[in-house]
């Protein structure tokens, strides 16, 4: 089994997020995922994208509310 990467690249989470990875990478360059250089590639740390992945799936979530009996389909 292979062991987790320390680094991803935008390639590695575009399917995560269903974007394309010029997006991520604009989502990076707008500095709203963390990432750094590492070499003349840009990287995002696996520990600041789990937690990243994390805080905005919450947020997703939080913003979907019940629906309730009377709401329209």
């Amino acid at each position: 089994m292979a062991e987790p990467k320390n680094f991803l690249s935008p390639a590695d989470v575009s399917p995560a997020l269903g974007v394309t990875t010029a997006r991520v990478s604009q989502l990076i360059a707008a500095g709203e995922i963390p990432a750094t250089r590492v070499g003349g590639s840009i990287r995002i740390p696996r520990d600041a994208w789990d937690e990243w992945l994390s805080k905005h799936r919450a947020a997703a979530l939080a913003a979907i509310r019940p629906r309730r009996d009377g709401d329209a389909h």
